[in-house]
């Protein structure tokens, strides 16, 4: 399921060395769209491309509105929740702060308590990527389209016209001062050649 329409997203075409720098963005945030009800696996799923072997083995920590995530099936996403996602983090902490794990009792205060599900409707949800996962996913997700801060997006790529290739069509400064007149956010797909 392809959650940003082609026809309402900017094609930004970059420089194969600027892929790594585009980190900054996934874990500075952005935005996802999906459906209020639908489960945080299914989430995963739909609107970030994972499937369940690179869930299992890669993304091994999950934040819902700051709160550890252990059960996808049962844990249900809403409009203007925000999500955090990593790899596994190191030391004591991230031990304990991982999904679904012996010393998850640690944190039974603060985990994931509200298990109810919202009718479906429209969600965007405000993401974050973060650690080796933003370096392991980070091509894919842009691949499908994200959603910027266009005022973020305009100066992260300021930063990186040389690497600019085109943007929807235009050389770097022409697809710049475009973004520059566009506050909110923006969908955008990213490849990089």
């Amino acid at each position: 399921m392809e959650l940003i329409s082609k026809n309402d997203c900017m094609e930004i075409s970059m420089a194969a060395e600027a892929a790594w720098s585009w980190n900054y963005i996934l874990q500075k945030g952005f935005f996802l769209d999906g459906i209020s009800g639908t489960s945080v696996r299914r989430f995963l799923h739909e609107a970030l491309g994972f499937d369940d072997a690179f869930i299992e083995s890669t993304v091994r920590t999950i934040f819902l509105n700051n709160s550890p995530v252990d059960d996808l099936d049962d844990t249900y996403i809403k409009d203007g929740d925000r999500m955090a996602l990593g790899s596994a983090m190191p030391g004591l902490v991230g031990i304990v702060m991982g999904r679904d794990n012996f010393y998850k009792s640690f944190r039974s205060g603060i985990a994931v308590k509200d298990h109810s599900r919202s009718e479906a409707a429209p969600a965007r949800l405000s993401m974050k990527v973060f650690s080796t996962l933003a370096v392991e996913s980070g091509r894919g997700l842009l691949a499908r389209g994200i959603l910027v801060d266009a005022v973020l997006l305009a100066g992260f790529l300021r930063e990186k016209k040389v690497q600019l290739i085109k943007g929807d069509g235009l050389d770097a400064d022409g697809f710049l001062a475009r973004l520059e007149d566009q506050s909110g956010p923006v969908s955008v797909r990213v490849t990089f050649a």
